[in-house]
């Protein structure tokens, strides 16, 4: 076993640059995209709908997408359901704005399960077998996943700083922004609306008939619009909002294992393995 003196071992290095990886690889399977730059996220923005083909009537209506996608994405707390074909589902719970905001995410497709904490200060991580393999740096360091499974691990800061971005508002805002059109081209579509009630709550149904199919928004009725639901079958998309404004912590696990304490098992089950 490799000698505790606070800097690992060469062996211990490589075997922790693999479990850091192992983290990273799995971030698909919580459907969780990288931000993109603010300037995209303008040009895509959900907050401004002019008049055009759809009339007064089209822009209206966009209008009102775009302030309820505002209300709700600007929450100091929100949990959103995730559900895609490609990815499975998460549910993603924020407490939080800005560089204040902290956030839990679970994620599940089929057997694979991926838990991340991310509070204001560390980023930890928890993978099922069937989460962890599926990364390529897993598949020829097996002790790795078996050291790693359903155990709560705190990652290093560099792998902090690169998924802190999950619990951002404008991650989830450009996530959303490149998978349905722009305000400006649904303001020049005449929608289909219907009252109705989801969860219990009022609700305008907002449809639109485009080329790629139905794509689907159900707003709250009232002065102040939350968006509950939409869906996009053709860019994979239904993601429900729930929980607006319900205060909730975000703690660390408790006992979690330190990445150098995982690369030194791993390392150790190598040896023994070998």
């Amino acid at each position: 076993m490799p000698r505790d003196t606070g800097v690992p071992d060469r062996r211990v290095r490589r075997v922790l640059k693999g479990a850091g990886a192992v983290a990273v690889a799995v971030v698909a399977l919580a459907g969780c995209g990288t931000a993109t730059g603010e300037d995209d996220a303008k040009e895509r923005g959900s907050t401004s709908a002019s008049p055009s083909g759809g009339g007064p009537d089209g822009a209206k209506t966009a209008r009102l997408i775009g302030k309820a996608i505002d209300v709700t994405l600007g929450q100091d707390y929100l949990t959103s359901t995730r559900r895609m074909r490609t990815d499975g589902t998460t549910v993603l719970r924020v407490a939080g704005r800005g560089s204040a905001a902290t956030c839990e995410a679970r994620s599940r497709k089929g057997k694979a399960a991926m838990d991340f904490v991310i509070t204001g200060s560390a980023l930890y991580s928890r993978g099922s077998r069937e989460a962890l393999e599926m990364s390529p740096q897993s598949k020829g360091h097996p002790e790795r996943v078996e050291v790693m499974a359903d155990r709560w691990v705190k990652r290093r800061p560099v792998v902090y700083e690169a998924m802190r971005h999950m619990c951002v508002e404008k991650t989830r805002r450009t996530w959303l922004d490149e998978r349905m059109p722009s305000l400006d081209e649904l303001a020049e579509e005449i929608p289909v609306q219907r009252a109705g009630t989801l969860r219990g709550r009022p609700t305008t149904k907002i449809t639109y008939r485009l080329a790629g199919g139905p794509l689907e928004f159900h707003v709250t009725a009232g002065s102040t619009p939350h968006l509950l639901r939409v869906t996009y079958p053709a860019k994979d998309l239904d993601e429900t909002y729930s929980g607006f404004g319900k205060p909730f912590r975000v703690a660390a696990p408790p006992r979690a294992a330190s990445e150098t304490q995982i690369a030194q098992e791993a390392a150790l089950a190598g040896q023994q393995g070998a």
